[in-house]
């Protein structure tokens, strides 16, 4: 029967969660670190300040490891990442195990909800949802590449925004995408030559924008439209700007969207975005 034992991870341990991890992701989009390609020594010594990393032994041989962080008062598996037995026996003393530690772990917390994530190939995640009778409740699809020729539509207009309008757009990014934006963070795009934000218009008024940025070797892009504005092609007109300069980066686009907002998903298809990897988000009550 496997036996697992659970300890904090220390930094001596960065090899081999790295070995870990690339050899269960092989690169890619990392939802945990949102960066791009495989991981790096300071990936890990970055998120053993921020969040909990608990390396997972059997035998004393490290065979996974947990990462759990916070969003205000709500906690996260964020990775469970484990090497999987061959054994059907030894699956199922595995999973007991790890959900009973999971478990204790988000009581201890005293949450009321044991919520984790795990791209749609991590076989031990989706075997602990199946096993212990966890919902699906949204997942994070990451989306590579697409192409866009849109103009903008009739009395609208598109320009380069300034860096002392980072306030301005900070506010327009919280209204169009309900998530919290920091002037100073945006401001920070402007300081260096691997980023571009465009304002769409109409009349002077600011309707739209994207964030284009690259790192991590791809081009990230985040767009927002206000409501009223809707419809028309602004985004599409929009994206095509992003898109131009990551051309003229040399750099493949990413973007990210959750599976349950039917028009982030309708949009991206029809820039002809490919899916590269689904995170899927699952949890049950406590």
């Amino acid at each position: 029967m496997v036996t697992l034992a659970f300890r904090p991870a220390e930094p001596a341990d960065v090899p081999v969660l790295i070995e870990l991890y690339d050899r269960h992701y092989r690169g890619g989009y990392s939802a945990c670190f949102d960066r791009y390609g495989r991981a790096t020594p300071q990936d890990f010594w970055w998120v053993q300040s921020e969040k909990s990393v608990t390396l997972i032994e059997v035998n004393r041989a490290p065979a996974g490891f947990l990462i759990t962080g916070r969003s205000g008062k709500r906690v996260l598996a964020e990775e469970v990442i484990l090497d999987r037995p061959s054994g059907r026996s030894d699956l199922e003393a595995l999973l007991r195990q790890l959900h009973d530690h999971l478990t204790r772990r988000f009581q201890s917390d005293r949450q009321d909800c044991l919520t984790m994530r795990g791209d749609e190939s991590n076989a031990v995640v989706l075997a602990l949802a199946r096993r212990f009778g966890f919902v699906f409740s949204n997942a994070l699809v990451v989306a590579t590449g697409g192409t866009s020729t849109a103009a903008p539509p009739e009395g609208y207009g598109i320009r380069r925004a300034r860096p002392d309008e980072a306030r301005h757009i900070s506010r327009l990014y919280e209204e169009t995408l309900d998530a919290p934006a920091r002037p100073t963070n945006l401001e920070a795009l402007w300081k260096g030559g691997d980023a571009r934000v465009f304002i769409a218009e109409r009349e002077r008024y600011a309707v739209g924008f994207i964030l284009a940025q690259v790192r991590d070797g791809v081009g990230r892009w985040t767009v927002g439209v206000r409501d009223a504005h809707r419809g028309r092609g602004i985004g599409s007109a929009l994206v095509h700007e992003a898109l131009r300069f990551f051309a003229s980066k040399g750099v493949t686009p990413l973007t990210t969207y959750w599976a349950v907002d039917a028009a982030a998903a309708s949009f991206a298809g029809a820039l002809g975005a490919r899916t590269e990897r689904t995170f899927l988000y699952l949890e049950r009550p406590l």
